[in-house]
C-alpha cells in the first residue's frame, strides 16, 4: 500500500532544507511548487537551459481548501481518546521539542488560515461513551473525534458518523498523500460509506504499525552481516524461512537451567498475543476480500491463512531460538543482549530511545516468496478519525481536517519519519538503513475483518488463542466450530453500516 512516493518525500526533504531559513509555514502553493523553491538560472547563466525541461507544479503538494474560507472566530471541538502511548495533538505551548513544536505550530497554522480556535476535550480513556451518551440525547458537543480504532469502530452500526464519501459537503481530498487511502478504502463497507478517515492528521495510524527490531550488537556476535539482510529485504526476499533460519542458530541457556527462561539468550523473543495479529496481517493474511462494488465477504478459510497458521505455530513453538512468554521483559533482555528480533510497533520506540544495545529496522518477513508485497499493520489501538452526525458543522470540520492533514504532512511527519526514526532512535544510519525504513512505511495495511473485529465475534483475534494459547495448527477445524456465527453478525454489521446516510 503506497502511502507516499519516496521521491515525492525526499523531494519535501531536500526543499525544506533549502528554506530552512525563510519556509514560512503553508502556502496554498505547497513545498512542492517552484515559487517556492530557489530561483532556476537563465539560460544566459546556464547554457543547457534551454534543453531542460521546467519543472512542473506538484499538485498532490498544495492544499485544496479555498483560501477564502473563514470560520469567523469559532471553536472546533475535538474529542480526544487516549492511552498512555497515544501521540497527543492537543498542544498548548512550545517547549523545545522536536514533535511537540511542530504539532503546535502546525495547529496554529491552520487556525489562522481558517480563522477558528481548537477546542480540546478528553475522553478519559478509551470507551466511547461520551460520545455515544451525547448521540443519544442529540447534543451537538463535539465536532472532530480521535478515537481508539477497535473502540470507534464496531459503533458505526449505530449510524453515529458523518458520511465522508458525499463530496458536496466534504473538503477531504483523497488522492493527497497526507490521506492513507487504501487504508480508508479498508474501513469502508462499500464504495460509497467512509466513516473513519486515517492519515498524518493523526500520527498514530502510522505510529501503531508494526516492524521488527533488529539487535545488531547481538547480529554481529553471531557473525552476521546487517547489510546481508538489508540486501535480502531490499531485494523482496525477506520470508519467514529466512527469518526462521537466523533464529535457530540463536539459543544460549544463559543460566544452565535447562529451561527457556528469561535468563538465555534468543533469535527471537515476544511478550504478547497481539504479535500475531502483527504476523497475521504483514504475511498476507485477509479476512475479507471486495466486490466490483466494494462490498466485503467473510474468505478468512483459505489457504494462506492455513499457510499462516502452520508457519507461526512452527516458529513460536518448535524453533529452539524462539521464546513466547506473556509479559516477559523483552525490552529489557535485549538491552542485556538477550534477543536478537522483536515484533514491535513504532510508538513502544520511545520507551527505549537512551537503551545502550544498538538496534536497526526491519519489516516483518513476508510469509513465502509468493507474496508480492510487504506489510506493516496498524494495531488496532490506533487513533483514527472521524465527526459525529448530529454535529451542525460536518462540511468545516473536513476542512479542519484536511488543512491539518496539509501541515502535519508538511512537519510533523517529516521530523517524526526522518529525525527522529532514522537518525535519533535507531543506530545505523546507512542509506540501505534509511530504504528499509521508507519500505515499512509505504507496506502500511490493515484489513475490514481486522477493523471492525469486535463487530464480527472476534474472527481475526481467534488466531491469538489458536496458535498462542491451543498451539495447533488445525484452523480448518477452529473455523468451522463458529463459521455460522461469524456469517451472521457479520451480515448484521455489514447491513447496518450500509443503512447509513
Amino acid at each position: 500500500m503506497k502511502l507516499r512516493q519516496t521521491k515525492k518525500l525526499t523531494a519535501l526533504l531536500l526543499s525544506l532544507l533549502l528554506l530552512a531559513s525563510s519556509f514560512a509555514g503553508c502556502s496554498e502553493k505547497g513545498n512542492g511548487d517552484p515559487a517556492d523553491a530557489p530561483s532556476a538560472p537563465t539560460a544566459a547563466e546556464n547554457p543547457t537551459a534551454e534543453a531542460e525541461e521546467a519543472p512542473e507544479t506538484d499538485a498532490k503538494l498544495s492544499c485544496t481548501v479555498p483560501e477564502d474560507l473563514k470560520l469567523d472566530g469559532r471553536s472546533v471541538r475535538f474529542l480526544h481518546f487516549a492511552d498512555q502511548q497515544t501521540f497527543n495533538i492537543n498542544v498548548e505551548e512550545m517547549t523545545g521539542e522536536l514533535l511537540n513544536d511542530a504539532v503546535f505550530s502546525s495547529n496554529q497554522k491552520v487556525m489562522e488560515d481558517l480563522a477558528c480556535v481548537f477546542e480540546h476535550y478528553e475522553n478519559g480513556g478509551i470507551e466511547p461513551t461520551k460520545l455515544t451518551t451525547s448521540f443519544k440525547a442529540g447534543d451537538d458537543i463535539y465536532e472532530i473525534v480521535y478515537g481508539t480504532q477497535w473502540k470507534v469502530a464496531p459503533i458505526v452500526s449505530q449510524h453515529i458518523f458523518a458520511n465522508l464519501n458525499e463530496k458536496e459537503d466534504n473538503y477531504i481530498d483523497y488522492e493527497k498523500p497526507w490521506w492513507y487511502k487504501n487504508y480508508i478504502h479498508e474501513t469502508m463497507a462499500d464504495n460509497d460509506h467512509t466513516y473513519f478517515l486515517a492519515g498524518d492528521a493523526s500520527p498514530d495510524v502510522f505510529r501503531r504499525s508494526s516492524m521488527m527490531i533488529l539487535n545488531t550488537d547481538l547480529l554481529a556476535d553471531i557473525g552476521r552481516d546487517v547489510n546481508d539482510i538489508y540486501e535480502t529485504i531490499l531485494n523482496g526476499d525477506w520470508t519467514f524461512d529466512k527469518l526462521s533460519e537466523i533464529v535457530a542458530g540463536v539459543y544460549i541457556d544463559g543460566n544452565g537451567n535447562g529451561k527457556h527462561d528469561v535468563g538465555d539468550t534468543f533469535g527471537f523473543a515476544s511478550w504478547t498475543r497481539s504479535d500475531v495479529d502483527h504476523f497475521m496481517i504483514d504475511c498476507g493474511v485477509r479476512g475479507c476480500s471486495r466486490d466490483e462494488e466494494g462490498v466485503p465477504s467473510i474468505t478468512f478459510n483459505n489457504d494462506t491463512t492455513v499457510k499462516f497458521v502452520e508457519t507461526l505455530v512452527d516458529f513460536l513453538w518448535n524453533n529452539e531460538g524462539s521464546y513466547y512468554v506473556e509479559g516477559i521483559p523483552t525490552f529489557e533482555m535485549m538491552e542485556n543482549n538477550q534477543v536478537l528480533f522483536l515484533c514491535e510497533k513504532f510508538s513502544r520506540l520511545d520507551m527505549i530511545r537512551d537503551m545502550q544495545t544498538d538496534f536497526t529496522i526491519v519489516p516483518v518477513p513476508k510469509l513465502d516468496s509468493t507474496i508480492e508485497n510487504y506489510g506493516s499493520a496498524t494495531h488496532d489501538d490506533a487513533v483514527i478519525l472521524c465527526i459525529p452526525v448530529i454535529s451542525a458543522n460536518v462540511k468545516s470540520s473536513t476542512a479542519v481536517l484536511e488543512k491539518m492533514g496539509y501541515y502535519y504532512y508538511d512537519d510533523v511527519m517529516p521530523n517524526y519519519f526522518d529525525v527522529i526514526l532514522k537518525n535519533k532512535y535507531r543506530r545505523d544510519s546507512s542509506d540501505a538503513a534509511s530504504q528499509v525504513i521508507d519500505l515499512i512505511h509505504d507496506s502500511l495495511t490493515t484489513d475490514f475483518a481486522y477493523i471492525y473485529n469486535y463487530g464480527m465475534s472476534n474472527m481475526m483475534l481467534s488466531l491469538r488463542d489458536l496458535i498462542g494459547v491451543a498451539k495447533s495448527t488445525d484452523f480448518a477445524s477452529s473455523y468451522k466450530k463458529s463459521e455460522k456465527m461469524y456469517n451472521k453478525v457479520f451480515a448484521k454489521l455489514l447491513d447496518s453500516i450500509r443503512e447509513g446516510e
